[in-house]
């Protein structure tokens, strides 16, 4: 078995977009932290995941002192992790970055960014294929893209979604996508020199 620090020497940086949706659009609030030496990239993320998630306040009942935030109390369960799933990964200050989405219940995390209209980030040289500079808007557009696509082509994350109709419905604002796509600078000719 080939481990990753053997595939990806140096540092290498695990992201995480906690997703929810509110009012018909995504937000999302990204999470990050080093690799660190023998973990999975996969454990990393649902601990990075997991730590915004048991600072939301949840409602306890009542005469029991209102929201909590720092469970887990007696009463308090942070909502179950529906989908993790690695959308792509990019070279930052040094580091390999690997990105994830992450979705709970729904709702966004707390802090969370409303995820507006992105295009794909592209270098515009066909040749070199990483751009000088993505902005998280991007990565998470990118992202959304992917799980848009994920919906329609991958039966247990279809079954997973479908439980958060609000995000479910979010999605239809994105374009369905598979990782990895590639954004030519301009038009792309359908004629084949021959």
């Amino acid at each position: 078995m080939v481990t990753v620090e053997r595939v990806l020497p140096g540092r290498v940086r695990v992201e995480v977009l906690v997703v929810g949706a509110r009012d018909g659009a995504v937000h999302y609030r990204p999470v990050d932290g080093e690799l660190p030496a023998g973990a999975h990239p996969d454990a990393t993320a649902t601990a990075l995941a997991a730590s915004l998630v048991n600072a939301r306040p949840v409602a306890v009942p009542d005469g029991l002192g209102g929201a909590q935030c720092d469970g887990p109390q007696p009463v308090w369960a942070p909502p179950p992790l529906t989908m993790l799933h690695s959308t792509s990964w990019r070279y930052a200050a040094g580091a390999v970055v690997l990105t994830y989405v992450a979705v709970f219940d729904g709702a966004p995390p707390p802090g969370a960014t409303v995820l507006g209209p992105h295009g794909i980030a592209h270098s515009g040289d066909p040749a070199a294929p990483s751009p000088p500079y993505v902005c998280a808007d991007a990565v998470a557009a990118h992202a959304m893209r992917h799980v848009a696509w994920l919906r329609g082509a991958d039966e247990v994350a279809a079954t997973a979604l479908a439980r958060l109709p609000g995000l479910w419905r979010a999605l239809d604002g994105y374009v369905p996508a598979p990782a990895g796509g590639f954004a030519p600078a301009g038009p792309v000719s359908a004629h084949r020199p021959g």
